[in-house]
């Protein structure tokens, strides 16, 4: 069967953090001897949040000894070829796998695999447990949580009484848990919250844009869009500049471009889900696992609100 994914996809990404090793034997020439490898999958390589994760990795990685070896499909929506990734990790003898699901269900099996071949899985950016399998540490944060802060974000700032189309990402528990955190918040806290439109824009900056401008043609009233990531939003803010209308956008995930475009004006507000910080806890926690030390089985990674007064903070 043919592949889908591919090595020049994370180009990028080896650019943002001074090279990543995604091939090679992992030999260490000087000594003479084989250097451990361990596996990092995100689910592709289109938001720059998995970018920040690598950032966050790769150093500590190296600090502690191993490669990083980095690979995704090229599509959030290719679970096969994840699931195929995380086989070919096994096949090549990595050390441990870090691992952020396109699909819960469909990655057990890959998982079980690991579990047979004594090889430990961190999993992040997760929000339930999988259903089979052992996964010896999940670092995540609350998407729901995460959801009702930018709720309360849009209330205080449209005094509790806002118009609201929200774009949604591929179907998925994070769709699930961003949105219904934003929902749910806003009736328990701001009744004049309403949502009059939602539309899927795939995690894409140019779909976002699209129903986006979708939205606004359909419902003028919108005061300001929920995009569920930020290349989203970033789609969504060009649409309101094209349409010139006055809707405001708050996102989700915290990355520069996203933080940029707050601190210029582009944008009200993001929420910081730490990618640096996720993909740092990631390692440290799968190095302890690997040298047989207890971990605990979650470990949470904060959010925060990101705005033009907190800005400059996130970005240095």
């Amino acid at each position: 069967m043919k592949r889908t994914y591919k090595a020049v996809a994370l180009m990028l990404s080896m650019m943002a953090v001074g090279g990543l090793a995604f091939a090679g034997g992992g030999a260490d020439k000087a000594a003479g001897t084989k250097v451990k490898e361990i596996a990092f999958l995100p689910p592709a390589m289109i938001s720059p949040y998995y970018a920040s994760c690598i950032k966050g990795a790769e150093p500590v990685a190296k600090a502690l000894g191993y490669k990083l070896v980095v690979a995704s499909p090229e599509k959030e929506s290719d679970y096969d070829s994840q699931v195929r990734l995380v086989e070919d990790m096994i096949t090549r003898g990595v050390s441990g796998v870090i691992l952020c699901a396109i699909n819960a269900d469909a990655i057990v099996t890959a998982v079980k695999k690991c579990n047979a071949a004594k090889i430990p899985v961190v999993m992040f950016n997760t929000q339930d447990k999988l259903a089979g399998g052992v996964v010896d540490c999940y670092v995540k944060y609350d998407q729901y949580v995460g959801g009702g802060k930018m709720a309360d974000y849009v209330g205080l700032k449209f005094n509790g009484k806002a118009n609201v189309a929200i774009i949604e990402g591929l179907p998925s528990v994070h769709t699930t848990s961003r949105m219904g955190g934003f929902i749910d918040q806003a009736k328990k806290n701001f009744p004049g919250i309403k949502v009059v439109a939602t539309q899927p824009g795939d995690w894409e900056r140019e779909k976002g844009m699209n129903a986006a401008a979708n939205m606004l043609q359909a419902h003028p009233e919108i005061d300001v869009f929920f995009a569920l990531c930020d290349e989203m939003g970033l789609g969504a803010a060009k649409a309101i500049e094209q349409a010139g209308a006055k809707a405001k956008v708050v996102a989700f995930d915290g990355n520069p471009n996203a933080i940029e475009a707050v601190k210029a004006g582009q944008t009200l507000g993001t929420l910081s889900i730490n990618g640096v910080e996720t993909g740092k806890l990631c390692v440290e926690a799968l190095d302890k696992i690997i040298k047989g030390e207890k971990v605990d089985e979650v470990i949470q990674v904060e959010t925060v609100v990101v705005t033009a007064e907190n800005a400059d903070q996130f970005l240095n």
